[in-house]
């Protein structure tokens, strides 16, 4: 297959360097190609997942182009880039993808923000495609050299693998399987979105560390927590399992609604999702806030702070404060809304969070805020709750298998 893999983010490096290794022709898409090493690769310090402590690959093809890749494409995975950025990447492949006579499998490598909804909205009947993405990132991961070199701190040990409808009707796993090497359980993109996931953890320990900061006095660099699982406090802990228990109740109700879809019957509590991704690699299970304190994956990922005079100060220009309430909280809040479910703690994290980006999307508890364009809302883009499970049409009779034709190129955009 030719496989483009689209961004140059944390998983960039990892995936593309996995599907080189699987037999593919992967070429790397990014707005900075000229930073690009010719060999690329990954420190593993999961040697459980694979004895190799570095793994590495040379990809076929490194640009900036989106016509010297996306027509030659089977696989278009956008894996290097916050979601917020997915409607302008699939703006800008849309064009290329209207005349191609076979199918191209687009995905995510974090399916979650209603990537289905957003593809629907910006791509439409252009071409000949089908969806796919995996519910969660498969690694926690970094970049030790930008454009050469990723970090693989844990791999996931199940990892659900997302289509239209849940039912893997194109195959998806056949091929993605062997690239990831790991096993892949079938969900919808429904239950993606509600899979507790970045929106159910950044969000919730912010608001415990900051919700009382003014917004300009600087902290001393000692007094703020460095980490942001390890370092969980008392006060961001409470916020997390309020949180959580919200997030069950919505999925209870939209699995009321929706009593054949068998993806929301799963265990959607951020314990139990976190003990099936990370078995072993939680050190103590007993409790929702271990099993993210405690949590060796989590371990090495950090606050963002920039350094003012007199210390510190929240980096609010970043993905932890700009993707997860969009496109995750305030998902979340349409849903509860549609089905008259009350979300307190929701609520008071989105109104925070909004205040500290100076948007404005939920209003008197109603989502009519004047930047409320920007976020995802099923309802609002006139998928009325029952329709929500599946709005993009089954396209399932395009046969993906059967007309890819094995070849496998890899392109990575964006970042």
């Amino acid at each position: 297959m030719y496989i483009t893999v689209v961004g140059g983010g944390n998983a960039t490096a990892i995936f593309a360097t996995l599907a080189i290794e699987a037999g593919h022709t992967v070429a790397i898409l990014t707005r900075r190609p000229k930073e690009w090493a010719k060999t690329i690769g990954f420190v593993n310090d999961d040697l459980k997942w694979d004895e190799r402590a570095h793994i590495t690959g040379t990809p076929h093809l490194i640009t900036a182009d989106e016509a010297e890749c996306i027509p030659k494409s089977d696989v278009v995975f956008i894996a290097g880039i916050p979601v917020h950025h997915n409607p302008a990447i699939l703006k800008r492949i849309k064009p290329f993808l209207a005349n191609k006579s076979s199918v191209t499998y687009i995905g995510s490598v974090c399916a979650y923000g209603g990537f289905n909804w957003v593809c629907e909205k910006h791509l439409g009947d252009c071409g000949n495609y089908v969806l796919f993405g995996t519910n969660l990132i498969p690694w926690t991961c970094g970049t030790d050299k930008y454009g050469e070199t990723g970090h693989v701190f844990g791999v996931k040990r199940v990892l659900r693998c997302v289509t239209e409808g849940g039912v893997d009707a194109n195959g998806v796993k056949s091929w993605l399987g062997p690239i990831l090497r790991q096993p892949l359980v079938d969900c919808d993109f429904l239950s993606s979105t509600l899979w507790p996931n970045n929106p159910s953890l950044h969000p919730p320990i912010l608001y415990g560390l900051f919700k009382d900061w003014d917004g300009k006095t600087p902290y001393k660099k000692e007094d703020v927590p460095s980490k942001i699982y390890a370092d969980l406090t008392a006060e961001s802990a409470k916020y997390v399992c309020s949180l959580d228990e919200e997030l069950v109740s919505i999925v209870k109700g939209l699995s009321g609604v929706f009593p054949d879809n068998a993806s929301l019957k799963h265990d959607f509590s951020l314990k139990g999702c976190i003990l099936e991704n990370y078995e072993d690699q939680v050190t103590d299970p007993s409790t929702t806030v271990t099993c993210v304190s405690k949590n060796i994956a989590f371990a090495s990922h950090y606050l963002q702070y920039k350094e003012v005079e007199g210390g510190v100060v929240p980096l609010v220009d970043h993905k932890f404060f700009i993707t997860d309430l969009p496109y995750g909280l305030c998902t979340y809040k349409d849903m509860a809304l549609s089905m008259g479910l009350e979300t307190p703690t929701i609520d008071a994290i989105i109104y925070w969070n909004q205040g500290m980006l100076g948007k404005e999307y939920l209003v008197d508890n109603a989502l009519t805020g004047k930047d409320i364009g920007e976020c995802i809302l099923p309802t609002q883009w006139g998928y009325p709750l029952e329709k929500m499970a599946d709005v993009v049409k089954d396209r399932s009779k395009n046969g993906a298998a059967a007309d890819v034709d094995g070849r496998c190129g890899a392109s990575i955009f964006g970042c």
